[in-house]
């Protein structure tokens, strides 16, 4: 396969589990009663499309030339989320950061257990971040 051919199969990954990280972060929000403050949708799917196309580009280098270099992913993420700070500035604390980020974890996981077949592993990391949410909001409602 084509370099550039994988380097758009990893950005659109990483897009889709962006989009599908923000999305559940706003049903989050919605859930505890508090107010996720986004911008509109073109500003909020450029913000995701240059994070995402960081992620992929990163992913790709270390998949292709560094095999070995999946800990080096660790700054690609950093970046991920200071270009979330800096776009949501007044906004957003470090909290939706780490929550946005903890969110496209769980699901880039998920899927990646999906698509290797590794069913168990993938309803097991379902069912802990959901029982987790779900003490989550019960908390943040009591409070």
């Amino acid at each position: 396969m084509q370099p550039v051919l994988h380097l758009l199969i990893f950005w659109v990954l990483a897009f889709a589990t962006l989009g599908m990280a923000l999305l559940l972060l706003s049903v989050f929000f919605a859930l505890i009663e508090d107010d996720l403050t986004l911008h509109n949708l073109g500003k909020e799917t450029m913000i995701a499309a240059v994070a995402s196309l960081i992620e992929g580009a990163s992913v790709w280098v270390v998949v292709t030339f560094i095999p070995l270099g999946a800990r080096a992913l660790f700054i690609p993420t950093l970046i991920v989320g200071l270009i979330y700070k800096v776009t949501h500035l007044e906004d957003w604390s470090r909290y939706e950061i780490i929550l946005l980020l903890l969110f496209q974890l769980v699901i880039s996981a998920f899927g990646a257990c999906l698509v290797y077949g590794h069913f168990a592993a993938a309803l097991g990391i379902l069912f802990i971040f959901a029982v987790c949410l779900g003490i989550t909001i019960a908390f943040m409602r009591g409070l």
